[in-house]
Formats: C-alpha cells, sequence, structure tokens
C-alpha cells in the first residue's frame, strides 16, 4: 500500500509540474512572424543523386557542383524563423507563386547566359528511395517520364490479369481439393506424383517498376564549370526582380574515389559512426558486434558542401569533408592480426526487431526473406564479432575483391582497449576542450 501511495503522489506531482511548465511555455509562445519573400527553390546535385532545399533572403551565395545539372526556379513564398532548430523556414503550402522572367548568369560585370525555364526530371534507376539519381531536361526528361507512365500502366494491368488468374486458380484448386476428396472417399489410391503433378499452380504475382521518374517541372537548368559567378531574375518588363541577386559558387571535390567505412555499433544502430580516413583508429571497449559498410568517396570543402546540401548550413572554408558516393558491395571484409587472417565476412541484410514487452529495446538479426515475406532488411553490412577473449591488442580490416587482391584504400586499425582502462579515452578526448577552457577564462581575465 505504501508503494502504490508513494507512486500516487509522485505521478501527482509529476502532472502537476508537467502542467504548469506547459501553461509557461505557452503563454510565453508568440506565433512566428512571417514574411513574403523570394526564395529560390532548389535541387542540386551533391555527388550521390539530388537533394532539394531553399535559398532564404539571409543567404547571398548558392553553392553548386561544376560541370552537373542543378535546377533552380524563383518563388514567392511565406518564410518564418523557427527557433528550435535556428534556420528560416518556407511555407510553400500556404503560398508558392512562380516568378517570370529570365535568370542570367553574369561572371564579373558580364551577362555570359540567359537561361529560359526548361522541362526537367529526376530519374531514380533504383527506386525513389535508393542513392542513384540522374536529372534529364527538355525532351528527354518528357521522354523518360512517358517511359515511367507506360510501365506503370502496363504494371496495372499485370495486376488484373493476375487477380483473374488467382481467381480461376482459387476454383481450380476447390475443384481438384474435392475430386481427390471424393475419389478417396471412394476408396481408390491416389499417389503423391499425380497430386504434385495435377494440382493448379499459383500465379505469380507482377513487379512494379523498378525505376522512378518524377513529374517534369520548369526550372532553370544550371549546368558551369568551376568558378565564381552571379545570378539574377529579369523581368518580363525588362526591369530586375527585387532580391533575385545572389552570388553563385560553383566548385568541385579535390580528391576523388578514396575509400571509407559506415560503422553500425550493434548495441546503439541508430547512432552510425564513419571512419574515413586511413590514419583514423577504431577503438572498442569489451565485446562489440560492429557492422561495417564501405564506400567509395570524395573529398569536397567542407563550407561548399555544406551549403550544397542546406544554403543555411555551417562550415569551415578552410576544412575539408569526405562525402560516401556509392557503396561498396562486392567484396570481402578481412578481419586480421598482423599477417594472419582471422574471419573473411560476407555482406548480408540484417533486420532490427523491436523487443516487446516492459523493457524496450532491439534485436539485429540476420534477414530471411522466407519467415519475413512482408518486410524488408533495415541494412545491409559485413558483421564483425568482437568476442571479450580476443587479446586487446591492435588488429586490421581490410577490403579483398579477389581472393589475394585487397581492395586499394580499405586498410584500417582497430584496437581493443580493456574496459576498465576505455575511461582514459574520453579523458584525453576532453583535454583540448580543458585547454580551451583555461585560455578563454585567462584572456577575459586579462581584458577585465
Amino acid at each position: 500500500m505504501k508503494i502504490v501511495k508513494c507512486r500516487f503522489v509522485l505521478f501527482s506531482l509529476t502532472l502537476i509540474i508537467g502542467w504548469v511548465f506547459c501553461l509557461a511555455t505557452l503563454s510565453g509562445a508568440q506565433a512566428p512572424e512571417l514574411r513574403e519573400q523570394l526564395v529560390y527553390g532548389l535541387s542540386v546535385f551533391n555527388g550521390r543523386g539530388y537533394t532539394g532545399g531553399f535559398t532564404p533572403r539571409t543567404e547571398d551565395t548558392i553553392y553548386l557542383m561544376a560541370d552537373k545539372n542543378n535546377a533552380i526556379s524563383a518563388r514567392i513564398t511565406l518564410v518564418y524563423f523557427w527557433p528550435i532548430t535556428g534556420k528560416y523556414v518556407a511555407g510553400f503550402q500556404a503560398l508558392n507563386e512562380e516568378v517570370e522572367g529570365v535568370l542570367e548568369v553574369l561572371k564579373g560585370e558580364k551577362v555570359i547566359k540567359t537561361l529560359e525555364k526548361e522541362d526537367n526530371s529526376r530519374y531514380y534507376p533504383e527506386g525513389y528511395y535508393g542513392e542513384a539519381c540522374l536529372l534529364y531536361k527538355g525532351e528527354e526528361a518528357r521522354a523518360y517520364f512517358e517511359k515511367f507512365m507506360g510501365a506503370i500502366e502496363e504494371y496495372y494491368k499485370q495486376i488484373a490479369e493476375y487477380q483473374q488468374a488467382q481467381i480461376e486458380y482459387e476454383k481450380n484448386f476447390n475443384d481438384f481439393l474435392e475430386e481427390i476428396k471424393e475419389r478417396r472417399e471412394a476408396g481408390e489410391e491416389i499417389e503423391k506424383e499425380e497430386i504434385e503433378e495435377r494440382m493448379p499452380r499459383e500465379p505469380t504475382p507482377p513487379s512494379p517498376p523498378q525505376f522512378y521518374v518524377t513529374p517534369p517541372t520548369k526550372d532553370y537548368v544550371i549546368n558551369l564549370p568551376l568558378g565564381h559567378y552571379k545570378i539574377r531574375l529579369r523581368a518580363e518588363d525588362g526591369t530586375i526582380v527585387q532580391d533575385s541577386e545572389k552570388d553563385l559558387v560553383l566548385f568541385t571535390c579535390r580528391r576523388e574515389g578514396g575509400t571509407g567505412y559506415g560503422i553500425i555499433p550493434g548495441n546503439r544502430w541508430t547512432r552510425k559512426e564513419s571512419c574515413d580516413d586511413p590514419s583514423w583508429i577504431i577503438y572498442a571497449a569489451g565485446e562489440n558486434t560492429l557492422y561495417f559498410n564501405p564506400f567509395i568517396q570524395d573529398e569536397y570543402n567542407e563550407l561548399y558542401y555544406n551549403k550544397l546540401e542546406d544554403p543555411q548550413n555551417r562550415g569551415r572554408e578552410e576544412g575539408w569533408k569526405w562525402v560516401h558516393i556509392k557503396s561498396i558491395e562486392d567484396v570481402t571484409l578481412l578481419f586480421s592480426k598482423g599477417e594472419e587472417i582471422l574471419q573473411r565476412i560476407v555482406r548480408l541484410p540484417y533486420y532490427v526487431e523491436q523487443i516487446s514487452g516492459p523493457e524496450l529495446g532491439y534485436e539485429i538479426v540476420e534477414f530471411d526473406p522466407v519467415k519475413m515475406p512482408d518486410r524488408q532488411p533495415t541494412f545491409e553490412g559485413y558483421k564483425l564479432e568482437l568476442a571479450s577473449t580476443l587479446q586487446k591488442t591492435s588488429y586490421e580490416i581490410n577490403m579483398e575483391k579477389e581472393e589475394g587482391e585487397l581492395f586499394q584504400g580499405g586498410k584500417r586499425e582497430i584496437r581493443l582497449v580493456r574496459k576498465e582502462k576505455a575511461k582514459w579515452l574520453y579523458i584525453l578526448s576532453i583535454f583540448p576542450l580543458g585547454v580551451g577552457l583555461v585560455v578563454f577564462v585567462g584572456r577575459r581575465r586579462l581584458k577585465s
């Protein structure tokens, strides 16, 4: 009884505090201020495919990849600041007015191109959720979309034929069972081979188109070499549209064709990590299960690439970052100690299964299409189990294309450390922060 009362009091107290907090929040909250402004809608190439976004008035520069088709459009919409993310948000659903005119591209003060709006479509060869994506324009865009619509129409036709065949199959199957039943009741012995031979075969459902094409839209398609430019929108009356002038930076990668790893820890699969540089070391303490996903990667300027992904992102112009471009699948992962290969690991699909019951959790299991007919794999990867019995020393992973032929740049070092010593890794990681704090405090004292 005491436990029940304590829980009731704790629940009531929590409820009261929650209501007070909600009321205080609601009373102090203000509706965001909506401002009508011209923005550039973006569909830009990011090395893997195409990503969307928009450039608000606060951003003076648009960053695009050189020598690639990039689609942009000028629109009037409502923009408001969202404090939670610290970014401006566009209310395209409330207002999405297309701005007419031609887009001028300038080099210095000279207009070098005048762009009209043209049809463009995004083509996803592996389906809408696949990584690969191409942008087609003009007649080619219309042709690809017509091809996709034709494939959809053919698929629906096959669905109708399949449904009719399914009805006929069920009728024939029931008639077959009735016949077998009557013959057995009459005392006839029926061979198993005859049943298997005469049993009606269930029809196979058709597969939907594997590719996807977006409906054509009319945008300005920009494809320019490396360099700095300006753009502006000239209205039909010959005037420059207000707030349409932006700087334009066309960039490319510094290095390409590198090898990196995405790593999914088995004990926290939602917090993916990466090991992109060959000089980086992977530290593991205690018993661990790691799922590796190797990638081909290119290196880009950090600021330029971050701004390409989202014009409101931040970054360092002097910094560089590796970007995973394409998954490496046709290799074997090697786990070795010195010259001795301890494991050869193949790529497999896995499914993250939620654990039912009062304790929330999950379990990563190998995906079985037979046991999981209505599911799809959560991810694919190379599973490396680091047993607690392994010596606490240095190991290596690498990739093998064919037996004896290693994948260039795939070597990484894994260091197993004792769990009781793992805390020193955290101490070392926060040491630079402590030094920075001491310097900051010292400078503040000198200024005062």
